[in-house]
């Protein structure tokens, strides 16, 4: 089922925009939302599992990312005025954001998602929402109490409404919806700025989904997931309430203790870096490869096989929602006749497991050390390059498999691909940067 969303028409979400003015303040007087990234399986995380087997570390991984290729191959299928929605299972959780939501503020934890562009969250009463425990379950935002709550009324521009209010519904992969009222609430980020001090982004008469009502989930969501922070493209996103430009940092995903994951929305965001030409497919990031490389060598790949990477029924997605890469399969192809004839008597090969076609015995760590890199070249100049970790991912003790994935359709790029990187993107440029880094020594916002 390809998702939808039923929302307000363009010009009255304009009608909104300019009439709650959106701004923002700070300690420091900035106009940029900067906060911490939290992996899902990071120590820092409460969904982290101290117990949690590296295979199942590893199935759980696999399972998002092939949930979330699904979702952005029916993109192709979608009406155009539809805004892209996310797949709703536990398992799609790559990165939260913390923030919280109206005055008194709420605390919420959110998944990033560059793929959606309505953020919403769980709000009270709603069914079936309570997780039935955990800590999530103190923290649904309860709009009766807030005093900065403003529910958007049903007028003849909205597209769906009860006898007062506008509403939304988005529905996803599964029959899942989720279904509540439109509103303008204040967002509150919080960050530290250095020094000790705490840097406080403010987004007053933020539009989003006051959920009442979760459908097909049951007990797949994460009893730690309160909605989702909407990054798309689309009209509703926090990037287009708050500015046309945003950057993510992330180190190792392998690293569970690594603190400095970082996502910065507005005027301090950071760009550098070679750029990637980059468009926008109903609320989705699309990129257009050019080229392969292993070791800094150029993969004998025909121009027309990264033509076919660029068209509407294929396509490459940069997305935050799946660990794994996805390549169309002409082009994976080219790569897995690479890696085997690279790792021919230097790994030593074991059966591999579905998504997977190349495993072997090791661990990443020991064993692809001096391993070439794999790069993808992009329209506008920019190469992502995979190291070792981004190429092959540990999937029991000692087996690891290289995690790049087979697609007949489109292709993905991945957060393993991505980490090292600061990736900021620039709306009004059309282009996304590629800076690799280590996330400490990123500039204060």
């Amino acid at each position: 089922m390809a998702p939808t969303t039923s929302y307000f028409s363009l010009s009255l979400f304009f009608f909104f925009f300019l009439s709650f003015a959106l701004t923002s303040s700070s300690s420091h007087g900035s106009s940029t939302i900067t906060t911490h990234l939290i992996h899902r399986d990071s120590t820092f995380s409460p969904s982290y599992d101290a117990a949690e087997t590296v295979a199942g570390r590893a199935a759980r991984a696999a399972e998002a990312s092939l949930a979330r290729h699904r979702y952005l191959s029916s993109l192709k299928d979608m009406p155009r005025d539809a805004e892209a929605g996310l797949v709703l299972a536990a398992t799609v959780n790559v990165f939260y954001v913390n923030f919280s939501i109206g005055d008194p503020p709420v605390q919420q934890l959110a998944v990033m998602d560059t793929g959606s562009s309505l953020t919403w969250v769980k709000c009270m009463p709603c069914s079936p929402c309570s997780p039935g425990g955990g800590a999530a379950a103190t923290a649904l935002f309860d709009p009766a109490k807030s005093k900065s709550y403003y529910a958007l009324p049903c007028t003849d521009d909205c597209k769906k409404c009860d006898a007062e209010h506008c509403m939304y519904t988005m529905s996803y992969l599964g029959n899942q919806t989720s279904e509540g009222v439109l509103a303008s609430e204040q967002l509150t980020f919080l960050a530290p700025a250095g020094g000790g001090e705490t840097q406080t982004a403010v987004v007053p008469s933020f539009v989003f989904g006051c959920c009442s009502s979760l459908t097909g989930v049951g007990s797949s969501v994460d009893p730690n997931f309160n909605g989702i922070l909407a990054l798309g493209s689309g009209h509703f996103s926090l990037v287009n309430q708050f500015g046309d430009k945003f950057s993510y940092c992330t180190g190792s995903l392998a690293d569970r203790s690594y603190p400095h994951n970082r996502l910065s929305i507005g005027r301090g965001a950071y760009l550098a870096g070679d750029t990637a030409r980059v468009s926008l497919r109903d609320g989705a990031y699309n990129v257009f490869v050019t080229g392969i490389t292993l070791g800094g060598q150029a993969l004998n790949i025909s121009q027309e096989v990264f033509l076919k990477m660029s068209d509407i029924t294929r396509g490459v997605f940069i997305d935050t929602g799946a660990e794994l890469t996805f390549l169309y399969t002409e082009a994976y192809d080219a790569v897995k006749a690479e890696v085997i004839k690279l790792a021919s008597g230097v790994l030593t090969g074991v059966n591999p497991t579905a998504p997977y076609e190349l495993c072997y015995k090791g661990t990443v760590g020991q064993n692809t050390k001096g391993f070439p890199a794999l790069g993808l070249q992009f329209a506008g100049g920019a190469d992502l390059v995979a190291d070792n970790n981004g190429m092959f991912k540990q999937v029991q003790d000692d087996v690891f498999c290289f995690a790049f994935v087979r697609s007949p359709a489109i292709s993905v790029v991945g957060m393993m691909a991505q980490q090292g990187y600061n990736v900021g993107y620039d709306l009004d440029q059309g282009v996304i940067h590629f800076q690799s880094m280590d996330c400490q020594i990123l500039p204060s916002s």
